[in-house]
């Protein structure tokens, strides 16, 4: 396979993979090309284009799994079961 058509094919799954997982998609793992050769200076710009894309997406995630444990402390924080003889109030508006 010629490397502009090789490199093409790992960059449109690079963008896949961007889209799926901020989405929400299950992650895939990756597999690093073997037999790709050098990148084209020609898919330079491209590229770069994806790096953005990718730390903007690694951005993203890491803030909503922050918020995703900010819940869960709140959550272990409400005393659990049914035992309690006074009334418990969980102040939802923060």
């Amino acid at each position: 396979m010629e490397s502009l058509e090789a490199w093409s094919a790992i960059l449109d799954g690079f963008e896949h993979d961007i889209a799926l997982a901020v989405s929400g998609g299950p992650a895939a793992r990756w597999v690093p090309p073997t037999d790709a050769g050098p990148l084209p200076a020609a898919l330079a710009d491209r590229v770069r284009r994806i790096l953005d894309a990718q730390a903007d997406a690694v951005a993203m995630l890491t803030r909503l799994k922050h918020d995703a444990g900010t819940q869960l402390s709140a959550i272990d924080a409400v005393p659990s079961g049914s035992a309690s003889d006074r009334p418990l109030l969980l102040d939802v508006r923060g």
